[in-house]
C-alpha cells in the first residue's frame, strides 16, 4: 500500500478508502494509481508494459522530505517487480560476448545514443562488465544490428530497452558516456532476471544511507 502510494502520489489513506468503497474515485485518480501499479486504465485491464513505476517512484524521491528518502529507497524491489526489464514494451534480448564498453561504441556507431543503465551507470563505470544482464537503452532496439541472437550457451545477455521521455528525463553524463541516475540504474538492476536482483539489495542500503543531494 504505501509503496504504491509513494508511486502514484496518491496518500495510502486515500487507496484504502477506495479499497473499502468509501472514496469513488476520479478517471484521473485511478488512472495514476494503476500505472503506478503497472496497468494502464482502459476498457479492459492490461499490462501497461511501462517504466512509469519508476518514474513515479523517482518523482516521489525527488519531492520527499530526506528524512523519509531511506523508507522510500527501500520500497525498489517491489516497484522493480512493476516494471521487470524484460517486459517493458520494445525490449530486446542480445547476446553480450564482449565488454559492455565496446557494445556502447557499437551503439553509438549506428547513431542509436546509447544510455547505459543496470550496475555499470549505478558504479558511473561501463570500462568492465558487473551486470549478469546489462541494459542499454537506445533509441530503437529493432534497428540495432551486429550482436547474435541469445541461446543457452551465450556467455551474458544484453538488454536493449528504447530509451523513453523518462529515461531521458534522468539521464546524465558521466565521462563522456551518458548514463541514467544512480536511483533508475538500481531499479533497472533490480528488475533484471538472474541473480541480478540479489547483487542489487546489498546496494539497496547503501543508497538509502547516503545523504539527499
Amino acid at each position: 500500500m504505501n509503496t504504491l502510494a509513494d508511486v502514484s502520489g496518491v496518500p495510502a489513506s486515500t487507496i484504502s478508502r477506495i479499497e473499502s468503497g468509501k472514496v469513488q474515485p476520479t478517471w484521473s485518480m485511478m488512472s495514476r494509481i494503476l500505472a503506478a501499479a503497472g496497468f494502464r486504465l482502459d476498457l479492459t485491464l492490461s499490462d501497461a508494459d511501462t517504466d512509469e513505476p519508476f518514474a513515479g517512484i523517482i518523482r516521489r524521491l525527488e519531492t520527499a522530505p530526506a528524512d523519509e528518502h531511506p523508507t522510500i529507497i527501500r520500497r525498489f524491489p517491489a516497484v522493480a517487480e512493476l516494471a521487470l526489464v524484460a517486459r517493458r514494451a520494445g525490449a530486446r534480448r542480445v547476446q553480450l560476448d564482449t565488454s559492455v564498453g565496446r557494445a556502447i561504441a557499437v551503439l553509438a556507431e549506428q547513431n542509436q545514443a546509447p544510455v547505459v543503465s543496470s550496475l555499470e551507470a549505478y558504479a558511473g563505470d561501463a570500462s568492465q562488465t558487473r551486470s549478469f544482464s546489462p541494459v542499454i537503452y537506445v533509441d530503437d532496439p529493432a534497428r540495432v544490428i551486429g550482436f547474435e541472437a541469445v541461446t543457452r550457451a551465450s556467455p551474458a545477455v544484453l538488454f536493449l530497452l528504447p530509451t523513453t521521455d523518462h529515461v531521458r528525463g534522468v539521464t546524465r553524463d558521466v565521462d563522456g558516456v551518458a548514463m541514467v541516475s544512480r536511483e533508475w540504474a538500481l531499479l533497472d538492476s533490480l528488475a533484471s532476471p538472474g541473480r541480478q536482483p540479489d547483487v542489487s539489495l546489498c546496494l539497496l542500503d547503501d543508497l538509502a544511507m547516503e545523504p539527499a543531494r
